[in-house]
């Protein structure tokens, strides 16, 4: 197996001392066994949005408006919006939802 086939999954179960949530790399051969034990940690997208879906900085407009509006913004204000004020908004939901 070359370097860099490994799968990155995250606990859903205890092991050892990490606990669920954790995220751990799993040799690709092996992701079978965790199956049920944990769950595959999907990648950036390749136009360099984040795991949870936020766009890259570059994304164009349509991306952040279609982000503001799965995170709570009604269509006619992210229609409305400039990308600065989505962008904007996008880093308020962000900081909430860690508070």
């Amino acid at each position: 197996m070359a370097d860099g086939d490994t799968v990155k999954m995250k606990l859903t179960f205890w092991r050892g001392t990490q606990r669920p949530g954790t995220v751990v790399e799993v040799p690709a051969d092996e992701v079978h066994r965790w199956k049920g034990f944990a769950t595959q940690v999907e990648d950036p997208a390749p136009d360099g949005s984040t795991p949870d879906g936020r766009p890259a900085d570059t994304a164009k407009i349509d991306d952040w408006r279609a982000y503001a509006i799965r995170h709570g913004m009604d269509k006619p204000t992210a229609d409305k919006a400039t990308k600065a004020d989505l962008v904007d908004f996008a880093d308020k939901a962000r900081a909430g939802a860690k508070a």
